[in-house]
């Protein structure tokens, strides 16, 4: 993958995450289901954090540094 692509689908992950977490999708959660004594929109908005972390260290991962741009003929120390 390239580092524009990955760039991409780095800023498609952020507004996925931005967009999972606003309360009209939340709220198709609403019903009163429990899992293991916890309601199903506390389980949603943990499995989404958790999503949103382990794709963030990817992406940091997978995205190399950017190295400093310096004038021609000088070194880099």
């Amino acid at each position: 993958m390239t580092r524009r692509k990955i760039i991409g689908a780095s800023l498609f992950f952020t507004l996925f995450g931005a967009m999972a977490s606003l309360p009209p999708l939340i709220l198709l959660f609403r019903f009163e289901g429990f899992v293991a004594g916890l309601p199903i929109a506390t389980l949603f908005l943990f499995g989404l954090w958790v999503f949103l972390v382990a794709g963030a260290a990817w992406f940091g991962y997978a995205l190399p540094r950017d190295e400093p741009h310096l004038p021609p003929g000088e070194d880099h120390r």
